[in-house]
């Protein structure tokens, strides 16, 4: 997890201890995935190669490397520490191109299962036709446009009016296209800079808006210790 109010996880010695509690002639037993966006959210560097190395000289000594079994890929909407799991496309959050360029090209990870959670749900598009009008439909169906306009009706109508998503797989598809482009790939070269830069400003305002509540989030806590502080 990532540390989050009374969730345990957050740290890796957190799991070294929770291992320790269960009998030895179990431990072959144990496995741990992962999570970017959990690892990110509780303060791990993961972008830079060196706290990337560091990350994995911190697992691998307090946990094992042989217990890790699996990884979850998921770029991050919050900053580093913040302690929040908002998870975010590849490329265009917190975690950035770098990250995943880090994970691709780890030896160490290499053949463990990675499974995406990133977002994919998109609005649905009125206007078109085919797949995303059937759909559309789909979610309107207890919506009668020819019943009179009774207050309940009008109810069901505003909430019909409002934006309607709908998963589009092909996310994933292009998503897992681009993580596999990343092994081998220069990071010090044109085509991840582009890349880079592509992802990075589709999230910009994601990244800018979710900076900004938790800037206002720390200056709250602030004040509220100060003025704690001051009771005192």
């Amino acid at each position: 997890m990532c540390g989050h109010g009374t969730t345990i996880g957050g740290s890796l010695s957190e799991f070294r201890d929770l291992i320790a509690l269960i009998p030895a002639e179990h431990h072959s037993r144990i496995g741990i995935c992962i999570d970017t966006c959990h690892s990110h959210a509780a303060g791990y560097d993961l972008v830079s190669p060196d706290g990337f190395k560091a990350f994995m000289k911190e697992f691998d000594e307090l946990i094992g490397l042989k217990h890790l079994r699996a990884l979850h890929l998921n770029d991050s909407k919050a900053p580093r520490g913040s302690k929040r799991d908002l998870h975010a496309n590849i490329g265009t959050g917190f975690l950035g191109l770098r990250a995943f360029h880090n994970v691709m090209n780890e030896p160490r990870l290499e053949g463990l299962p990675m499974i995406l959670e990133t977002p994919i749900d998109r609005p649905v598009d009125k206007t078109k036709t085919g797949t995303a009008e059937v759909q559309e439909d789909e979610y309107d169906s207890d919506v009668d446009s020819d019943a009179p306009k009774t207050k309940k009706t009008k109810g069901k109508k505003a909430a019909a009016s409002k934006p309607r998503t709908a998963p589009d797989l092909s996310i994933w598809a292009r998503e897992i296209k681009l993580l596999e482009s990343l092994i081998g790939m220069d990071p010090d070269g044109d085509e991840f800079h582009r890349l880079e830069a592509d992802l990075a400003e589709e999230g910009r305002e994601m990244r800018q808006k979710h900076l900004e509540q938790y800037e206002r989030k720390l200056e709250a806590e602030k004040k509220k210790e100060n003025k704690g502080g001051k009771k005192t």
